[in-house]
């Protein structure tokens, strides 16, 4: 039992010294502590007012500055490295010797050190960084650069030299080009930056770069191939049954043209609009072949003159004290729709069709605008139900008066249904008397001058219409001989004449509704139009077939004693015989209502002179 006591108290004894080992090894770190935070709070303190550690500015170390510090450190680094003139070289294959050139970067380069002081206080202070802060000027090039740098370019820059397109009496040749020198602004900007941000000698060679020509010798060659095949195969600019056509001179009126006279020939050399243009949603960047839109403009504009019209909306007037029976038409105008060219859209498709090789035709874009109202009355007059049409191109004075007189005379005619139209009985009497004068006629055998010559030329387009309306033909009689007036792109058999009162043209209105007709002219074309109400007739006709031809007699010579001796005039042409036939359909609902078929027997025709025998 006492020895257990003895160990026990021995343990207790060793307790003390432990814990005043603790205790001092506590305090000494608590010093320690307060010593690094006493010597931190000094460098924060120290550092609150300076740039911190590891901060550059054009290569310049800002560590430990003060801002009033740093900005003269970059200032006197900027003012050594502008104080002295910077001097390049440049030299050509073609130079015997090198040229110099001074640029004074003093007064020419404005540098805001302030700003990048700024920027670097800002770092440790405001922005956390970790590593190496290296920071560039942001330098500026004033005038006074600008005007040294001109005076450089005027000594170095070397034009490209462009590629030229001309025509000399119709043969069009292109010449070379050659690639331009011109100062590298962009690369020289460069050098002097490094050199006023980095420890770097100077630049000391002009960087030179070349300098592309706008045309070059290739382009020019596609552009001749194209200018070529368009002088091969002009262009046509297409609308219905119109045609426009632009060759190779119309073309370059519409390209900028600068004229230099030769004493061997005239040559003209192209100068182009270089310009991009826009295709669908893309652009084609390459365009050298480009138009001038303000004389495309012009251009078009003709072309629009021929195509455009107001849309027409319809009218129809009768005169309320006429017969009911028989009503009279006072005032009538069909509808008609409106159309105009798009000129934008042209001079696009023009400009496109510049760069394919193998576009001969362009279709013009034509807006179409409908009229607003319909044609609706009492009399059924209602729709457009047939059309006919002829050419008089060529035609004298007298003939032409006639062909309008006529037209003029007809126009209006109402056909009630079940009537039939007689044309001579709406003309009148073909006379002087009544208003025709003389044009040539066959008559007796002859042609000859007599009253009313030209007025077959309205019979005839009558007979088209009703033909094209599918109206029954009740009298109808072909010329004695072809007259090339009726076959002006149209086939022969297709005329009827008329001789009043024996020989008449007469057709049949079997539509359930009354039918105008509508005579005018257009130029030389003259138009007879049938109005009224389609009953779903549908005319079917076959090509006029030649079975066979007759050659023309020989000439026929005549002693004239009025004419004097030696004198030949020529009172009658020649034609050739044909039998000429064609048949025509008209069904409705698939029931064939008319079957006709139309012969003209055309007999050969004997030039005749007179030969003059007065002494």
């Amino acid at each position: 039992m006492v020895k257990k006591t003895e160990a026990k108290t021995k343990t207790k004894s060793k307790n003390p010294l432990k814990f005043l080992n603790l205790k001092w090894l506590f305090l000494g770190s608590l010093i320690s502590l307060v010593s690094i935070g006493l010597v931190l709070s000094l460098l924060i303190f120290y550092l609150s007012r300076r740039i911190y550690p590891q901060i550059f500015a054009a290569e310049q170390n800002l560590s430990f500055l003060t801002p009033q510090q740093a900005k003269s450190l970059l200032d006197e680094n900027f003012r050594q490295k502008t104080s002295i003139p910077l001097k390049f070289s440049y030299k050509t294959s073609t130079d015997s010797a090198a040229q110099t050139f001074e640029i004074n970067l003093k007064n020419s380069i404005d540098f805001n050190s302030l700003s990048l002081v700024e920027e670097a206080f800002q770092y440790g202070h405001s922005k956390f960084y970790y590593k190496k802060i290296t920071l560039n000027p942001n330098l500026s090039f004033n005038q006074n650069y600008d005007t040294q740098i001109k005076s450089i370019q005027n000594s170095v820059n070397q034009p490209p030299l462009e590629s030229s397109i001309k025509l000399t009496d119709g043969a069009i040749t292109v010449t070379p080009s050659q690639d331009g020198l011109i100062l590298d602004e962009e690369k020289l900007k460069e050098a002097l930056n490094t050199y006023l941000s980095k420890n770097t000698p100077p630049p000391t060679t002009l960087p030179i770069k070349s300098s592309k020509p706008r045309l070059s010798y290739e382009e020019g060659l596609q552009i001749k191939k194209r200018l070529d095949s368009i002088n091969l195969s002009p262009l046509k600019l297409v609308f219905k049954d119109t045609t426009f056509t632009l060759d190779l001179n119309q073309l370059l009126t519409l390209i900028d043209l600068e004229n230099t006279k030769s004493s061997i020939a005239q040559t003209q050399t192209l100068k182009f609009n270089l310009r991009s243009i826009k295709v669908g949603n893309q652009e084609l960047m390459d365009t050298k072949l480009t138009l001038n839109q303000d004389k495309v403009n012009l251009y078009l504009k003709k072309i629009a003159s021929q195509i455009d019209r107001p849309v027409q909306e319809p009218l129809l007037s009768v005169d309320p004290e006429s017969d009911p029976q028989r009503p009279k038409i006072t005032q009538f105008q069909p509808p008609i729709e409106g159309q105009k060219l798009d000129l934008e859209k042209t001079y696009t498709l023009l400009s496109q069709a510049m760069l394919n090789q193998n576009q001969k035709t362009i279709e013009l874009p034509v807006t179409v605008v409908k009229p607003k109202n319909k044609l609706t009355n009492d009399l059924g007059i209602n729709e457009l139900i047939g059309r006919g049409v002829s050419n008089f191109a060529g035609s004298i004075p007298n003939r032409i008066y006639n062909i309008e007189l006529t037209a003029q005379r007809i126009n209006g005619a109402l056909i009630p249904p079940g009537e039939i139209f007689s044309f001579n009985s709406t003309i009148g009497d073909v006379s002087a008397d009544n208003g025709y004068k003389q044009a040539y006629v066959i008559k007796s055998g002859r042609t000859v001058l007599d009253d009313g010559g030209g007025v077959c030329q309205d019979s005839t387009t009558v007979f088209r219409a009703a033909l094209n309306a599918g109206l029954p033909i009740v009298k109808r009689t072909a010329h004695a001989y072809r007259v090339g007036y009726y076959e002006q792109g149209f086939p022969p058999g297709l005329d009827a004449t008329i001789f009043t009162p024996s020989v008449d043209f007469q057709f049949k209105n079997d539509t359930p509704a009354h039918i105008l007709l509508q005579a005018y002219t257009r130029g030389t074309t003259l138009y007879i139009d049938l109005y009224g109400t389609s009953d779903g007739r549908f005319v079917e006709m076959t090509k006029p077939i030649v079975l066979n031809q007759t050659p023309p007699p020989d000439p026929l010579y005549q002693d004239d004693p009025s004419l004097p001796r030696g004198t030949t005039k020529q009172v009658d042409f020649s034609a050739w015989g044909a039998n000429v036939s064609f048949s025509r359909t008209v069904t409705r609902n698939g029931e064939v209502i008319i079957s006709d078929t139309f012969k003209s027997n055309y007999r050969p025709w004997q030039a005749v002179y007179l030969v003059g025998t007065a002494q």
